[in-house]
């Protein structure tokens, strides 16, 4: 097992600062890197995988700098970015083929690597299809067996479920959840759910910066007894809408039931209810 060491990472395009000293340590497991669009996560991954040179800072591997390991670390090393590239024209096959020649991989090697992975990602069956008629999940699929060719013991998955309708999400999740049994998996989303259920830790990213590094129910503990359920006016809800957070909303003939995420009791008849991880996110990123 491999342990990546993030310290004082930063990065700034011209005067705007993408990542903040960063500090974070990862080992073995399923990391969710949760965050809104433009929290930096894309960015933060792009210097892990040694892509984008930090304006400060280090990522370590195994207490090695990856720039020092060269090749080394990028044979440890799986990718799939939110947008990856892919021959229309290819079949599913000769595209994987293609990507383990640009990995230097033994043809011999190759040849039953890609039969696993095809089958792993549940795509043997259309493996002579051309990718252009392939739907967005199986495209995201045959991204997975891309990153995977290698067999790397360090996974980066960014976005991976962005798109897909809920089956083709589970079905992602399955797999990313299989995958970190025995290596390192970052997987970055904006999506709760597909954290919810796999991810052994949780970073939650703002504006540039860690602000929560821990398991699911230390980020549940964040936001408890600060979560409200009351039923009132629909005239009331704009009011309520612009001083609280309000996390669901629903209709109830005349009035309206809703979720509101604060410090304080947001309405006389409001009670206290438990806290999910989606509370906690929202309570973390979204208050001043």
């Amino acid at each position: 097992m491999h342990n990546l060491e993030l310290t004082d990472l930063s990065k700034a395009f011209k005067n705007k600062a993408a990542v903040r000293n960063v500090n974070v340590s990862l080992t073995h497991g399923v990391y969710g890197l949760l965050g809104e669009n433009g929290a930096g996560k894309t960015t933060l991954m792009r210097m892990l995988c040694g892509i984008l040179e930090p304006t400060s800072g280090t990522v370590l591997c195994d207490g090695i700098p990856i720039r020092q390991l060269g090749g080394n670390y990028r044979m440890l090393l799986g990718y799939l970015p939110q947008d990856f590239g892919y021959y229309k024209d290819f079949t599913a096959l000769r595209f994987l083929h293609y990507m383990a020649a640009l990995k230097a991989l033994p043809e011999d090697y190759a040849r039953d690597r890609i039969g696993e992975l095809l089958e792993l990602v549940g795509l043997s069956a259309e493996k002579q299809n051309k990718l252009k008629t392939f739907s967005g999940g199986m495209i995201r699929r045959i991204g997975i067996a891309q990153a995977l060719l290698n067999d790397p013991e360090i996974l980066v998955l960014d976005e991976p479920t962005s798109g897909l309708d809920p089956g083709e999400r589970v079905r992602f999740r399955n797999i990313i959840s299989s995958l970190g049994k025995n290596r390192l998996v970052l997987l970055s989303t904006h999506i709760v759910p597909d954290v919810e259920y796999i991810a052994d830790k949780i970073l939650l990213m703002k504006d540039g910066s860690l602000i929560h590094v821990g398991d699911e129910s230390l980020l549940l503990s964040r936001a408890a007894g600060r979560v409200w359920k009351c039923l009132v006016p629909e005239t009331d809800v704009d009011l309520l809408d612009r001083k609280y957070i309000i996390s669901n909303l629903r209709h109830q003939g005349q009035a309206v039931e809703l979720r509101i995420i604060s410090e304080e009791r947001p309405a006389p008849d409001a009670q206290q209810t438990e806290a999910t991880l989606e509370d906690a996110y929202l309570y973390l990123v979204k208050r001043p």
